[in-house]
């Protein structure tokens, strides 16, 4: 979660500290703690007259506060025991919190016992200067201007103002910036340097240490915007929202339209708008367009009325008549999600009152038994209808129901995934669940054999692999089930059982020291996305909750450490798992290793140079992920254990366009397989993916 800063000044201001006052008993104070420390400034000397404020961990809410003296030393007492955060403000110098953190949330927290005192020291930041002058096109002088400097990587700001010549300084961390200000009075319009008004057009400015960056800039003209919106036959549209951004839908300015259909925007910034336009329920850009990536752009002049107008949209109607894919015959059920407009069987759905203009249509067979098919850029004509016949690839389907173990009652919002061999993952989100009566059926599905994999989402059960007669932790011991398309295929039935936690204490097997944001689990899943997993605290604590009481691997990853299971083993079906009991507590705790280091570079042959997103190692034996490592310029690093055997997988973006699959290589016969790679115990593994574009 992130919180809004107010600015330094408007920190100073509010005191709602709780410090120790004269005229304490020695009873009270001995009841409260305190926090000192000594600040010194980037070179190791005192820093005297800044400003520091002890806050509330959980709150932020200010807890005291005072200055510190002419050698850095400052000291805040009247503390009740907890945890607090502690900011330096110093004086024309960016602010900080302990240690050495530039935003609070990322503060390192201290800890205060009644009657003790905990010690922050902490160093400045090294600084440089970013200076320059702002004037208007005639060269004169824009005085008492607020000036924002923006690092681009981690959206650390400083800020400045102009003088009476026009001048600023903003001490700012090392780094690169925008630099951005906001010169109409009453607007938030925002102005970057340099003459820019698009946040993606912004300059980039270096800052160094002890070095000063000069950036001159002149304000953009002023101009403004007018208009006129009317219905399609020309009546005026009263009270409609008039959205002015830039061409990139950055902030601009808001209106609505009088009773005559009339608007005005009196100030904007010179540059390149999309006007957005709504009424009702009603959207469209300027000129008539529905999407703002086909809006025309308005461009508004220094010291001139740009006029624009527009009408609503024209509408049509769309008749959708799905067919199956491999026989063609009519689908007679099936959704459309625009509306959740559906054919009730008769295979036909027709959508009317769409404004004239490209839609996209998301189709979908609630029985299951095809696929959802995307309609993109279906052309929809005033006056007209339009005839679609999507092809909608049959699937299979897996039908079963839920109950209670011990009593047989049904079980209701029970999610069910079948996975194939290989594939099962962490996801963000589920499949179909249960009804009240625990039915359930997942699909669509291609033709294969597969297993169940049971998450809960009523309070007291615990997830299972779905085996033929109960619940269990490990998938080789889970039933299949051979999934035939067209078919609707019975499922074991899944039964239940009270669930249990596993909880434990991650360490740094080099340092000994807590493990923090390590991911435990009994899956793996794409790096950054899944759910029904643990994170490790600040001290290497975490708690695995709603697990069937049954025998579970477990998966322990987070950088900078290799990923293992429980046992120190390198897969799933290796590892040594951990017994779960219904309601109880079992402990597993364990140590993480940096591992090996894969490494190399990744190409989309024939494409473009360069390449980003995720390079993905997996284990040979289960599919699991082994590592994962963000590839930048085409270049990848992970950390994963060895020895094992493993394979890659990637989803990538170039340009443009996407890439996702997994890593083949050419047989001499021309097939294509999958290409396995060992991972040493020790070492480095260097390998080099050249990825067709085709």
């Amino acid at each position: 979660m992130r919180f809004s800063l107010v600015r330094r000044a408007a920190l100073a201001a509010v005191v709602t500290g709780a410090v120790v006052l004269p005229g304490v008993t020695p009873a009270q104070a001995a009841a409260t703690g305190t926090v000192s420390g000594r600040l010194t400034t980037s070179t190791g000397v005192g820093a005297a007259d800044a400003q520091v404020e002890v806050l509330n961990s959980d709150t932020y809410a200010t807890a005291g506060w005072t200055t510190t003296d002419a050698d850095g030393r400052w000291s805040v007492g009247g503390l009740a025991g907890g945890r607090y955060l502690v900011g330096f403000h110093p004086v024309d110098l960016p602010a900080q919190y302990y240690r050495q953190k530039a935003q609070v949330w990322d503060a390192e927290p201290v800890t205060v016992s009644s009657g003790g005192t905990a010690t922050a020291d902490d160093q400045l930041r090294a600084t440089g200067v970013l200076t320059g002058r702002i004037t208007t096109a005639s060269g004169a002088p824009v005085s008492w201007l607020s000036v924002n400097a923006t690092k681009i990587d981690d959206y650390e700001q400083a800020y400045g103002s102009t003088d009476e010549d026009g001048r600023y300084r903003i001490a700012a961390t090392p780094g690169t910036y925008t630099l951005s200000f906001q010169p109409i009075e009453g607007s938030y319009q925002t102005q970057y340097a340099p003459g820019k008004i698009d946040e993606v057009d912004a300059g980039r400015y270096e800052v160094t240490a002890d070095a000063e960056t000069t950036v001159d800039e002149t304000v953009l003209g002023v101009g403004s915007l007018s208009g006129r919106f009317t219905t399609t036959a020309g009546q005026p549209l009263a009270n409609a929202d008039v959205s002015v951004n830039t061409a990139n839908m950055y902030g601009g300015a808001d209106t609505r339209t009088g009773a005559d259909g009339t608007f005005t925007v009196p100030a904007l910034l010179a540059g390149s708008y999309k006007v957005r336009f709504e009424s009702g329920d009603r959207m469209q850009y300027y000129r008539g367009k529905l999407d703002y990536e086909d809006a025309n752009l308005v461009v508004v002049q220094g010291g001139q009325r740009t006029r624009i107008t527009d009408a609503l949209l024209g509408t049509g109607s769309v008749r959708i008549a799905a067919v199956d894919s491999v026989s063609g015959a009519p689908v007679a059920d099936f959704c459309v999600s625009s509306d959740e407009t559906c054919s009730g069987g008769t295979g036909v759905v027709t959508l009317t009152g769409l404004p004239q203009g490209r839609h996209d249509f998301y189709v979908y067979a609630p029985d299951g038994l095809h696929f959802n098919r995307q309609l993109s850029k279906v052309k929809v004509v005033a006056g007209q209808t339009t005839e679609v016949a999507p092809k909608l690839r049959p699937g299979a389907v897996i039908s079963t129901t839920i109950v209670d173990r011990a009593t047989g009652r049904p079980v209701a919002d029970v999610c069910v995934d079948a996975f194939l061999p290989k594939q099962a993952a962490l996801r963000d989100g589920h499949g179909n669940c249960s009804d009240r009566a625990g039915r359930i059926r997942v699909g669509p599905l291609a033709a294969g054999t597969y297993r169940l994999f049971a998450t809960p989402g009523t309070a007291g059960y615990g997830r299972q692999w779905v085996g033929a007669e109960g619940g269990t932790g490990d998938e080789r011991q889970a039933a299949t089930v051979a999934a035939t398309v067209g078919t609707v295929t019975a499922g074991p039935q899944v039964r239940l059982d009270p669930a249990g936690r596993i909880t434990g204490t991650v360490t740094d097997a080099t340092t000994g020291a807590p493990a923090a944001s390590v991911d435990v689990s009994v899956l793996t899943g794409h790096p950054g996305v899944g759910v029904d997993d643990a994170t490790t605290d600040a001290q290497g604590r975490y708690t695995l909750d709603r697990l069937g009481p049954y025998a579970w691997p477990v998966v322990f990853s987070g950088n900078p450490h290799a990923a293992h299971w429980s046992g120190d083993a390198v897969s799933r079906f290796t590892a040594t798992p951990v017994t779960v009991t219904a309601g109880g507590t079992a402990t597993h705790d364990t140590a993480m290793r940096p591992g090996s280091t894969v490494t190399g570079t990744f190409t989309l042959q024939g494409g473009p140079p360069s390449a980003s997103g995720y390079v993905i190692a997996r284990s040979a034996d289960t599919g699991d992920i082994a590592g994962a490592g963000w590839m930048s310029d085409g270049r990848f690093t992970l950390r994963v254990t060895g020895k094992q055997r493993v394979y890659f997988t990637y989803d990538v973006r170039s340009g443009d366009r996407d890439y996702s699959g997994r890593y083949l290589v050419t047989n001499p016969d021309g097939t294509r397989k999958l290409a396995l790679f060992v991972v040493p115990a020790t070492g480095t593994l260097t390998v080099d993916l050249v990825v067709p574009t085709n």
